[in-house]
């Protein structure tokens, strides 16, 4: 991940290597869909590799700079709060559903719904349920089960409204290949084939700004929420962090 002293230089250098380019390249060969934009999709971020997130942030300093307090918030918000409270949300997400950074949204969300309908949950509801289990363990947290237990559906509502040659499960794993390669430019191919990297937009933006002194203190938050339905520490946090200046 990409602390905040980095991100510039490595947006310079992406652009000099043509990432951006390269990426959007990669982006205009997948399907073009229309939904009805119910956001259920974006109930849970969808993960993105560091050009990606490089991609969104040189977007925002150029179209949207005095948006940073709000996403950043939204960020710090969702990062202590993802695992205790079922109504957070993608930090990019409007409040009338529709995306903010719509234009630079990452690979998986613009294939969302072009794989069909059927998924096996299966490994993530295990690993929530190692995760709830640590917590508990580790700090006497009982995450709830509707959370430890949610499942994002496939959905049924997305409709492919300009097919572009190959299939769409088969085009989506030639331009996932295609982004891993952009990926490599800033960690080892084993590091991307671990997918390390490949994380949402909000993990990236927290990586680059939260302290890791704060990062330290979410379980002190989490318990705070679940106890009163909010967190004094965490609002400390919201206004010092919406505070950094890109």
């Amino acid at each position: 991940m990409l602390p905040l002293n980095k991100l510039y230089q490595a947006v310079s250098q992406a652009g000099e290597e043509g990432l951006f380019d390269k990426l959007q390249a990669v982006y205009d060969q997948v399907p073009e869909t229309e939904c009805e934009k119910c956001a259920v999709c974006c109930t849970v971020p969808q993960p993105a590799y560091i050009v990606e997130y490089l991609n969104m942030f040189r977007y925002i300093n150029k179209q949207m700079p005095e948006a940073w307090p709000e996403f950043i918030g939204n960020a710090v918000r969702y990062y202590f709060l993802e695992l205790v409270d079922v109504k957070q949300r993608c930090p990019f997400l409007g409040s009338d559903n529709n995306c903010r950074v719509y234009e630079v949204r990452p690979f998986t969300c613009r294939i969302y719904g072009l794989l069909g309908t059927d998924t096996d949950n299966g490994v993530v509801r295990r690993n929530m349920q190692k995760l709830a289990e640590k917590y508990k363990q580790e700090h006497d947290i009982e995450l709830p089960a509707e959370i430890v237990n949610y499942e994002l559906p496939r959905c049924e509502k997305v409709r492919v409204i300009n097919q572009k040659g190959k299939k769409p499960q088969e085009l989506v794993q030639l331009l996932a290949a295609d982004i891993g390669q952009l990926e490599s430019f800033f960690v080892p191919p084993d590091v991307v084939d671990s997918q390390y990297t490949f994380v949402p937009y909000v993990n990236h933006l927290i990586m680059s700004v939260v302290s890791e002194g704060a990062r330290y203190r979410r379980p002190r938050v989490m318990k705070e929420f679940l106890e009163t339905g909010r967190s004094e520490l965490l609002e400390g946090y919201v206004e010092k962090f919406k505070k950094i200046q890109f």
